[in-house]
């Protein structure tokens, strides 16, 4: 037990935010049924003893979009996780009224994620930027940031040059999907795959943020995943100030288009030694940089 005091110590010795996890409970909200993925039951108990394991004081909780664009399940769950300790990351739709934002917003919610499942926009560019531009002519009056997560990395040459005029903050999740060794062709050097130089060069800017999530998504090395290292590294060095960690718990299935079917069969999580992973972040940066990951990046983005 007090080897992993000490661990805790050492990862979070000024506390420290898990800016990206989900909860599911389809036993008190059920799921909806155009979902592109059906988790088991990931409960706010299971979340909160994950949470003590660590260390983590903090939280913001990512609406999963297994739930569509219904919040309900989003501002419960963040009353029961502590609105002091919890924000929220929201989906809405063009319906979505100012009064509904209002209550998102005194909920503890300050941003939203785009489902561009729903806008069947994970590759298409010119539907991307679309669905980027609505909304954020949606929330820009709120203050609130964007989140969303594509799956063609070739798109971020040309997003590159639309979202910093749009006004918010935006954020991509796992890494923007880079991929390190183990998951690249020989012929593919690391720093110089496709969507990488856009995506620093983003950082760079200070309207665009990187979540250091899910290395699984990235790389088959686990668990501590060293040779997600140059990637790190580089988006840390690009603009320290610009960059979050998050868990990813409870750990969904790498991300792919799904059938119908596929969709509405559950589908376990993965087994992931986040400990591990958080050793390998921790030994690649100096104290400062894991202050500013851990701690106030966190705080600026999300009005903790």
């Amino acid at each position: 037990m007090g080897s992993i005091e000490q661990e805790k110590k050492v990862l979070f010795p000024d506390g420290g935010c898990d800016t990206h996890h989900h909860i599911f409970e389809p036993h008190n909200f059920p799921y909806s049924p155009n979902r592109h993925l059906t988790p088991p039951k990931a409960t706010i108990e299971d979340y909160v003893a994950f949470k003590q394991s660590l260390g983590i004081t903090s939280s913001i909780l990512t609406h999963g979009l297994s739930y569509g664009d219904d919040c309900s399940s989003l501002r419960s769950f963040i009353k029961r996780l502590g609105t002091s300790v919890t924000r929220g990351c929201a989906v809405i739709n063009e319906q979505t009224t100012d009064d509904e934002i209002d209550e998102l917003h005194a909920s503890g919610t300050r941003g939203i994620r785009l489902d561009l499942y729903r806008y069947g926009a994970m590759v298409d560019l010119e539907k991307q930027k679309e669905v980027l531009q609505m909304y954020a002519q949606r929330i820009r009056a709120k203050g609130w940031f964007l989140e969303f997560l594509q799956i063609n990395p070739t798109n971020w040459l040309p997003l590159g040059r639309i979202i910093p005029p749009l006004g918010v903050q935006v954020v991509t999740d796992h890494h923007g999907l880079l991929k390190a060794r183990s998951m690249l062709p020989a012929d593919v050097g690391v720093l110089r795959q496709p969507g990488f130089s856009e995506m620093t060069s983003l950082l760079e800017t200070g309207s665009f943020w990187i979540k250091l999530s899910a290395p699984y998504r990235s790389s088959t090395k686990a668990p501590y995943y060293d040779d997600m290292k140059p990637i790190v590294l580089a988006l840390v060095n690009a603009n320290p100030r610009r960059v979050l960690w998050g868990s990813d718990w409870p750990h969904t299935p790498n991300m792919k288009v799904r059938s119908r079917a596929e969709a509405l069969m559950e589908t376990a999580f993965q087994k992931i030694d986040d400990r591990a992973w958080l050793t390998s972040l921790r030994s690649w940066l100096a104290d400062e940089q894991w202050r500013l990951l851990m701690v106030e990046n966190p705080r600026e983005l999300y009005d903790m």
